[in-house]
């Protein structure tokens, strides 16, 4: 694992959107799975930027969605890949065959999850994968006592999480109480996985993700066990680090 260190907001985006693009270029044909959230804003303006100034293109791309809140409708304002669409993919190049998203609104849960799953092992695998660290170390909607063999599924969301998401719904009554994710299972296997680490309140869980024992109790942690992962963090996410320098572009 490296631990690559940015002093800023605007660093951070671009440092991002600048590891994303690299990546790209070696690979335009990429599957892709990105996090939605506060946390990759600055990611996603910047990747729009290079994409207007023809530096990138997802022309080639496929995106799968990480996770979505379950049982809304699919135009719900709280609908997390509507968000993204918003916020990013329809500013950029993707070709809408190529987006996969889940169905929140699937009477069958299990089948949607599954179906999700297949599309990713019709495409080899997540190339590319960016996650954000949730309050409690969680990825994706991957909860504290998450199995790291777990598959894609339903689960319900914890009180953390519920407070967490609360933020952009306005109070917590407005946050849905389960949600898709795509299980830890298939995230391990990522060819190169990025998480992003922005603001003080994400310093202590980022300290527990790396300084502590790896348990499911975090599911963050399982991070260290899994090849070519990079955690970007920005100085204030980083302040509590006390082996920050040892750490810096270290492998483990």
């Amino acid at each position: 694992m490296q631990l690559l260190i940015v002093k800023d907001e605007a660093e951070f985006g671009q440092t991002a959107a600048r590891l994303v693009c690299e990546f790209l270029a070696q690979k335009p044909e990429s599957t892709l799975v990105f996090p939605t959230g506060n946390t990759p804003l600055s990611m996603y303006e910047e990747l729009v930027a290079q994409f207007a100034s023809e530096k990138v293109s997802f022309s080639r791309a496929t995106l799968v969605e990480l996770d979505d809140y379950y049982g809304i409708a699919l135009q719900d304002p709280r609908n997390l890949f509507a968000w993204l669409q918003n916020i990013f993919l329809r500013q950029v190049d993707f070709r809408p065959v190529r987006l996969f998203r889940f169905n929140t609104e699937a009477e069958d849960a299990a089948a949607e999850a599954a179906r999700m799953e297949s599309i990713l092992q019709a495409h080899g695998g997540i190339d590319l994968l960016v996650l954000g660290l949730g309050p409690n170390g969680h990825i994706g909607f991957n909860e504290p006592g998450s199995e790291l063999l777990g598959a894609t599924r339903v689960v319900n969301l914890t009180h953390e999480s519920l407070i967490s998401n609360a933020r952009y719904w306005g109070e917590i009554d407005n946050v849905p109480s389960q949600g898709f994710t795509l299980g830890l299972n298939v995230l391990r296997k990522a060819a190169k996985t990025i998480l992003l680490v922005n603001g003080s309140h994400k310093a202590g869980i980022l300290k527990q993700m790396v300084e502590g024992p790896i348990t499911d109790l975090l599911p963050a942690t399982y991070l260290r066990e899994m090849p070519n992962v990079l955690v970007l963090a920005n100085a204030a996410a980083a302040s509590l680090l006390s082996r920050k320098p040892s750490l810096l572009n270290e492998h483990d």
